[in-house]
């Protein structure tokens, strides 16, 4: 499995919080029932590189059912939930519940050798070394990896080739088990099956595929792979689109037309302006008994003239603001996130996740793909 990304609170929602729990849950009984020999996941167990306590014991809670069953789990570290030091993943395995990968095998029956690479930043990607530790003599080869790579994701979303990635293994892979590409998805190259497990929960609306588990099944230098559907939260989309002087009879109207109750709704408001307010159709679409709703407004607003600006001693604010910032001899990378937080309207559930993601890229270039000197602060 993968890209479970425990913690999502998708949407402002502590429902969807659970649900990605309850889907992460699902896998593993999944694995469970199916009596297997491993579970193996291939990065982004967590949505955050600081998940909260709760979302933490959760999470062990559930893996105790494999302890209980005497089966373990095996996984590696996404680009989500990476952090500079130790990773929560390692901290997790004290409790006995879990196992980091890495380039050392992991033997299942003696018939598996199974490998972890965490999630590589950008700048760190070419000088990343590749070089795993040589399998027993006639056993299954799988790496797990956490990148987007091309083939199986398509070249617009990949980050690099997967050649470059079979290239550099100094062994012979059997499989190439892969993380981070939401939509499962899979290839073979040469001679290697490559796939993407997809994420066991939802983590955007134009996600619209069933989530899955995959169960691997090896015998010899055979592997099939077998999906198998979880019993995810459905998303719904509405579209209100408002002329001029629809009220709330007829927003009452379109929502009247759709099912919504226990999904996520997503509604989007257009056309012309009225004295139905977003929050309006927020309370309408819970009232139904929604379980999620977000409300999109995309309706126009009064033309207003700004040909002729203020005029004489008064001088923009941005202008004001870019001048103090100048005098504190800030970094590119900060002045540049500052301007997107002031300039830009973001997207606070993934704005955070993309600056970290930006600062530690920036990081791994400045000190060449090494992790930043300790100064004694935060990271």
């Amino acid at each position: 499995m993968s890209d479970t990304h425990l913690g999502n609170r998708q949407y402002g929602s502590d429902v969807r919080r659970e649900d990605f729990a309850d889907a992460f849950e699902e896998a593993i009984d999944y694995g469970i029932e199916e009596d297997v020999h491993a579970v193996i996941h291939t990065g982004d167990l967590f949505d955050t590189r600081d998940p909260r306590l709760p979302d933490l014991n959760r999470c062990i809670d559930i893996l105790q059912k494999l302890v209980d069953a005497d089966i373990p789990f095996y996984g590696i570290v996404g680009n989500h939930e990476r952090k500079m030091d130790d990773q929560y993943l390692d901290l997790i395995g004290r409790t006995g519940t879990a196992e980091r990968l890495d380039r050392t095998p992991r033997l299942i029956n003696d018939e598996v050798a199974v490998y972890g690479i965490d999630a590589v930043t950008k700048p760190a990607w070419h000088a990343k070394d590749f070089t795993l530790e040589e399998p027993p003599a006639d056993t299954f080869t799988i790496l797990c990896m956490h990148q987007l790579l091309e083939p199986p994701v398509p070249e617009l979303f990949a980050e690099h080739p997967l050649s470059d990635v079979l290239d550099r293994v100094n062994i012979d892979l059997d499989a190439l088990a892969l993380g981070d590409y939401h939509e499962s998805v899979g290839t073979v190259e040469q001679g290697t099956k490559v796939w993407y497990a997809g994420s066991t929960e939802r983590c955007a609306v134009d996600e619209t595929a069933e989530r899955c588990a995959s169960l691997l099944e090896i015998d010899g230098e055979s592997l099939t792979r077998r999906e198998s559907e979880l019993d995810t939260r459905s998303f719904l989309q509405v579209s209100i689109e408002f002329a001029e002087g629809d009220g709330h009879a007829h927003a009452e109207d379109v929502l009247d037309r759709h099912e919504v109750a226990g999904r996520v709704v997503i509604v989007t408001l257009t056309g012309e302006s009225s004295t139905v307010t977003a929050r309006d159709v927020r309370e309408a679409v819970m009232e139904r008994d929604a379980a999620v709703c977000r409300v999109n407004d995309e309706r126009g607003g009064p033309e207003i003239d700004i040909s002729e600006g203020p005029t004489g001693e008064i001088e923009s604010v941005d202008r004001l603001i870019e001048e103090k910032l100048a005098e504190r001899n800030l970094s590119d990378i900060a002045v540049d996130i500052e301007k997107r937080v002031r300039t830009e309207k973001v997207a606070p559930s993934g704005f955070a996740d993309e600056v970290t993601e930006q600062l530690t890229e920036a990081q791994a270039e400045a000190f060449d793909g090494e992790a930043a000197p300790n100064t004694g602060g935060d990271e």
